[in-house]
Parts: C-alpha cells; structure tokens; sequence
C-alpha cells in the first residue's frame, strides 16, 4: 500500500484550485461576451413560421437593423444614452453607448420574402416562413 506524502496533498489541493480557477476564468469570459455584445434570443415555431424574439431593453425602434436571407437574421443595434442632471449643488452629465449584433440561423430554410420584423416594448419579434420548396424530384436515366 502506498502512503502519501504530504508534498502530494498540497500538489493536488494545488492542481485542484488551479482547475477551479481556470473554469472561472472561462465563464467569466463567456458572460462578459454574452452580455456586452449580445441579447438573450428565443426561437419557437407557429403555424408553419419561425418565430424570433429577441430582448432589447433601451433600444429605439430607429437604431435596429435586421438583415435576412434563407437561412437566419443578422441582428444590430447601436444605442446610445445621454443622462443630464442638474442640482443647485452638483451638475452630472453623463454618455453611454452600446453596441450589439448578432446571427440568429434558423432550425430550417426560411423564404426571405416573408421575413417581417416588429418592435414593441424593447422586445423585437422576427416572423419567417418555412420555405415550403421540398426540392426538385429528379429522373435517373
């Protein structure tokens, strides 16, 4: 039976939170990415159609652009914010913006001709239909 040393407890107890660290690190990185160049986007499918709900909290209806074509949305959006205060004992200005893109591919082809986008209440909905061309049957000679 081997015995362990002492220096082999501390070597593991080390490696140990080196791993913990590590992982830290890496969702710490993820988060940070998520949420200063994203925004939370769901996808459900209704009657036939893709449905793209995306949060934008703060964001004009004027500052979004969405492009689409067969297969997603490309989503962006430059906002930016200008706070003034103004008290007899202090004067507080301040200027904020933010920007966010992102590419949304859908589950299955869409037909780019029905794409419509709406914006309400800092939420954008994205409506596409499934493309309904099943391919062409081809003859075997």
């Amino acid at each position: 039976m081997r015995r362990l040393r002492r220096a082999d407890n501390v070597d593991d107890l080390f490696n140990q939170m080196e791993k913990v660290f590590d992982q830290f690190q890496e969702k710490s990185r993820n988060f940070a990415h998520d949420f200063t160049t994203g925004f939370p986007v769901d996808i459900a499918e209704e009657d036939g159609e893709f449905v793209l709900t995306a949060d934008m909290p703060g964001v004009e209806k004027e500052e979004i652009n969405v492009k689409a074509d067969a297969e997603g949305v490309e989503i962006s959006a430059e906002a930016s914010h200008e706070i003034e205060e103004e008290n007899e004992k202090y004067y507080r200005k301040e200027r904020s913006r933010k920007s966010f893109n992102r590419r949304v591919n859908f589950p299955q082809p869409v037909d780019p001709e029905t794409v419509e986008a709406s914006y309400e209440d800092g939420v954008l909905e994205v409506r596409a239909e499934k493309d309904r061309d099943e391919g062409k049957s081809i003859d075997i000679k």
